[in-house]
């Protein structure tokens, strides 16, 4: 009876153990991944003009790998609108971007990553209603970072601050908050 009150003791704990051996080594930053982001934007147009403040919301698409010191390295791309608006009618239709990420996954379970980006965005401006008519693109670099936490093994919320500047005194500030399913 004793041998047997051992054995089952014993193998209750390595279990156990092994089981939170098995959760500790989940990579919850790794892989595929997709999503929806929506925030606020400040676009500056040039020196003379005054800020425009207008909803961000756009899609997410990438991929990243988690490494065995918990540093992640991905790469992202987006697609939306910054509902961009001024007087003078200029409007944005949309932007695209891709950047790199780096990120550190941290915590007894490693669900907590914060994460630095930089990258390449486009954005179309449509000029139809003004004297200029038709529209254009501007290319310009974004730098940002923010703070995800996986929910569970595949859904994960963060959120972040882009800054974008395209040149010529167009400054742009986005901060957002998304929901990204792995894969």
């Amino acid at each position: 009876m004793k041998f047997a009150k051992t054995f089952v003791a014993t193998t209750t704990v390595a279990a156990l153990l092994a089981g939170t051996a098995s959760a500790q080594d989940v990579k919850h930053f790794e892989g595929i991944y997709s999503g929806i982001e929506a925030g606020v934007d400040w676009t500056k147009m040039s020196a003379g003009e005054k800020k425009d403040r207008s909803i961000y919301y756009g899609g997410v698409l990438g991929y990243r790998m988690q490494s065995d010191t918990n540093m992640v390295f991905g790469l992202e791309g987006t697609f939306g609108d910054t509902g961009y608006n001024q007087l003078d009618a200029r409007n944005t239709d949309y932007e695209y971007s891709g950047s790199l990420i780096l990120g550190q996954a941290f915590g007894d379970d490693g669900r907590n990553m914060v994460y630095g980006k930089a990258g390449y965005v486009r954005t179309r401006f449509d000029l139809t209603d003004s004297a200029d008519g038709g529209a254009y693109n501007e290319g310009g670099w974004r730098f940002g970072g923010g703070y995800e936490r996986a929910l569970t093994n595949g859904l994960s919320f963060r959120t972040g601050l882009d800054y974008t500047t395209y040149g010529d005194g167009i400054k742009q500030w986005t901060g957002k908050a998304g929901l990204l399913a792995s894969f």
